[in-house]
This record gives structure tokens, sequence and C-alpha cells, in this order.
């Protein structure tokens, strides 16, 4: 790191002074609904009252998106009763009758894992693991963190035909992945049909979203800017994040993928390329959205949160406790 440690230490001094705005909507609300989603009539807390859009939390944690104006949208208030999370239990169900036989749910303190019968503890202990640390790296940096109101979810399926599949049924358009996590549904979606460590990079990638979108980190309302999300899910790649030992060394916690990319197609070529990509990423999502662009998005990313959570902790927490508050 020490390489990089100059083209950084100017874009921490701009971290340092931005300002972020706070857009908190006057139209938010605390009303409890019934409304149709999924093929079913469901209840859930209106977060968000727009003449053209409603956002509803739904009991089991899904958040859905409703055009009032729609005549196929329907919904009304009920009066007189407060909101009340599902209980595991009652997801848990849910989830063996969307699922099917072939299909068992495995408890853990924080999640519910679906997955195909005979896989053992494997995937529920590496979720469970990779939420504790997330949330003790997290909480030693001065992020609130709070207790979530839903179990996670997090569904493993045996290929990656059967993911993409469940994609489909969920009108999620991605490219070749081997996992994401849907802010909608609030679960992690992935597979067993390899243990490649590119793949279980990604799985620990996607893991810390939710446990971020879980816990307060960020919000699962309000635009978190993709280079903090993006930044965060990179570092948590390492497979020593997620070990129950913990990553005790700088060098454990270090992206080594993202780390030699900054070296050989960045520092290598042109060191200021590194301040103009990091001020374009704190500018706007851009850079994410363009295929060639986007390696060293998410490199540049990793850079700037690896950096304020290992040597400026404090600016690291309140830029998180900024924009998951706003």
């Amino acid at each position: 790191m020490q390489s990089n440690r100059s083209a950084i230490r100017p874009i921490a001094t701009v971290l340092l002074l931005i300002t972020f705005s706070n857009r908190f909507c006057d139209a938010q609300t605390t009303g409890l609904v019934e409304f149709s989603a999924h093929g079913k009539i469901q209840r859930g807390i209106l977060l968000v009252d727009l003449a053209h859009e409603l956002i509803i939390l739904g009991r089991d944690g899904w958040i859905h998106s409703l055009d009032p104006r729609s005549p196929e949208s329907t919904w009304q208030r009920i009066e007189k009763e407060a909101f009340a999370a599902a209980p595991a239990a009652e997801i848990r169900n849910q989830l063996r009758s969307e699922f099917g036989p072939d299909y068992e749910v495995l408890s853990t303190k924080n999640f519910l894992v679906v997955q195909p019968r005979g896989r053992g503890e494997r995937w529920p202990k590496l979720f469970e693991q990779s939420h504790r640390s997330f949330i003790s790296y997290m909480t030693k940096r001065g992020v609130k963190i709070r207790s979530g109101s839903f179990p996670m979810v997090a569904v493993v399926f045996p290929d990656e035909s059967g993911m993409r599949n469940e994609f489909d049924r969920l009108d999620i358009d991605v490219g070749r992945v081997a996992g994401l996590y849907s802010v909608n549904s609030n679960r992690v979606m992935t597979h067993d049909g390899t243990r490649a460590s590119s793949v279980m990079a990604t799985v620990r990638h996607e893991a810390a979203h939710q446990s971020a979108f879980n816990s307060g980190a960020h919000s699962r309302i309000n635009d978190t800017p993709r280079w903090i999300t993006e930044g965060i899910g990179q570092m948590f790649e390492p497979a020593a994040m997620t070990d129950p030992r913990g990553a005790t060394q700088l060098t454990d916690r270090v992206n080594q993928e993202s780390l030699q990319y900054l070296r050989q197609k960045i520092m290598a070529t042109d060191a200021g390329r590194f301040v103009q990509t990091a001020m374009a990423l704190v500018s706007n999502d851009l850079m994410f959205k363009d295929q060639k662009q986007i390696n060293e998005a998410y490199a540049v990313a990793w850079a700037l949160m690896f950096y304020l959570a290992e040597r400026q902790p404090k600016a690291f927490g309140q830029l998180l406790n900024e924009t998951a508050g706003r």
C-alpha cells in the first residue's frame, strides 16, 4: 500500500470536506396499509407517499414500489393498527412454501438460509460469520449499528441455471454474476455450482451489502453513493475478513485484486488518473454503469473506503452515519 498512499491521501482530504445534503423526504409517513403484490394481499408500513409512487415495507422485509395512479395498484390504509414485522417462524414457513420440498431452510442467529437439501452447515456458517465480522469491523470504527427487524434471507441454488431462473422470476436484469444482493427483496442469492475462490469472494461481497443495509450502515430507502456501497463490498471480499480468528494483519485485509489493478492499470501509467477517477466517483455513479470503466470504478472505490477505514476511521464512521441518516 505504500506505493499508492501518496495518490490516496489528497482524496482523503477532499472527502473530509464533503457536505452531504439532508434530502429527508417530506412525504415520509408511518401509516399501515394493505396492498396487493406478487399475487397476494399483504400488509406493510407506508414509508414514502408521493403522487406518483408509494414505497411500502412489507412485514417480511420486502420493499414494494407502487404507482397509485395505476388502476392495477390495489391498496388501502389501515387505521388504528400498528406495524409488526413477521416473526422468523412465519417467514421460514413462507420460504418453505415458496421453494418447495427440494430445499431446506436452516436458521442461525441472524439468517434464514434456503439451500438444496443435504448441503450441511457450510453456507449458514459462512453467512453468519460474515455478518458478525462486518458488525465488529464497523462498530470499532464508530459506525452506528442497529439490530434489524427481519431475519436476513440467503438463498443458495444448486447451480447457476437455477439462480438465473430466479433472477428472471424477480425481473432482475444483470450480466453474468456469481450472486447478488437485492435491496427490494432483502435477499442474497447465489449458487453452489462451484467453490472457486472468485465465486466465494463475490458471495462475501454481496453478504457485506446485505449486512450494511440491515444494520443501518446503509439505508434501503435513500440513495447511498455507489463508491461507498461498492467500496465496502470490495473491502469484505478477502477471505480473512470473515475468518473467526480475525484479519489481524493489514495485509490480510487488503483486496489484492483491486490493489493489483491499481498498480498495473493506473499507478504504473498515470498516477494523476487516480485522483481524477476518485473525483468522478464522488461526483456521480456513471462509471459503474460503463462496462469500459467499471473495473476501475470498483478498484478506486475500494481504495477510498479502505484508506478511510484503516487510516481515518473517525471520518469513515462519520461518512457512513451521514449517508445512512439522510
